[in-house]
């Protein structure tokens, strides 16, 4: 996803000003433009664009978790009127965290930002059919990611309820029945058998979700790469003993569907582990 960067967006301030006019005064998507959610936005993208006003001055000493929530609600909003079918806009705007930037190809150290918040502008104009179709790229690998740290989220969910063995939490982030929800399901059923858990006093197991990119969507189906790193530090609860360190960092590619309008794993290929005991990876057979 190519995103302009600060030089040039200035160059095309005057386009780019009233394409971010048009979108505010859209109804559908800015129901209370006097919302402090939008005002925050506009204040972002003033400071992006030099058109910055003394109301903007309310936002200079705004709380982390308040820039946080005001990025939630505007780009929740953002993601589903890009979406709608037919869409088409010379500009995509995004609000991203500055730490995000260098995702995007852009310099933290230069880009704009208001509490720790800037927007991102791509230009769609002279796009071919094909990247139009894309015009939500920014929003929705925004999402997919949400997606893919949920369900590992979940995953580990799973798994540090042994010996309670509690799945439900995988149905709101995998398909059911899928090769990656199979997976989960054969290593709680082994590890249980084995009388093996996460839950021991100051037991350190956690996953983090390092890096994510969006390889290719297509119609109702996404491939997306994650780098994580996982820590599972089995312990056995027949001998009192830790039994299995699992700890891994490495690639992974995921398969999404789009079913009944949400985005949910369906495939996860990963490597082959380092570790001496591939019991997370095994397959079912």
């Amino acid at each position: 996803m190519e995103f302009l960067s600060c030089k040039r967006i200035r160059e095309q301030k005057v386009r780019i000003q009233d394409e971010f006019d048009r979108l505010m005064a859209t109804e559908i998507l800015v129901a209370r433009p006097g919302a402090r959610q939008w005002r925050f936005f506009r204040a972002c993208c003033g400071i992006l664009l030099e058109n910055l006003s003394d109301q903007d001055k309310e936002f200079d000493s705004l709380a982390r978790t308040t820039a946080a929530q005001y990025k939630f609600e505007v780009e929740n909003k953002l993601s589903r009127y890009y979406q709608r079918p037919g869409s088409r806009h010379d500009f995509v705007f995004v609000l991203a965290h500055a730490s995000r930037l260098g995702w995007y190809g852009l310099s933290g150290e230069d880009y704009p930002c208001l509490a720790g918040y800037g927007v991102l502008v791509r230009e769609m104009t002279g796009e071919t059919d094909a990247l139009a179709g894309c015009v939500v790229g920014p929003q929705l690998e925004a999402y997919l990611e949400r997606v893919i740290a949920e369900g590992m989220a979940a995953e580990l969910r799973a798994y540090m309820s042994l010996p309670d063995a509690d799945l439900s939490g995988l149905a709101a982030w995998f398909v059911k029945d899928s090769p990656a929800m199979r997976e989960i399901v054969n290593v709680v059923k082994r590890c249980g058998s084995r009388g093996w858990t996460l839950q021991s006093p100051m037991n350190p197991s956690t996953c983090r979700l390092l890096a994510v990119a969006v390889k290719k969507v297509s119609g109702s189906d996404a491939e997306v790469a994650a780098r994580e790193y996982w820590y599972l530090r089995w312990w056995d609860r027949h001998t009192r003993k830790y039994t299995y360190p699992y700890r891994e960092t490495n690639q992974q590619v995921y398969i999404l569907k789009k079913i009944d309008n949400r985005w949910l794993i369906y495939q996860n290929m990963r490597p082959a582990p380092r570790s001496s005991q591939p019991l997370r990876w095994k397959r079912s057979r």
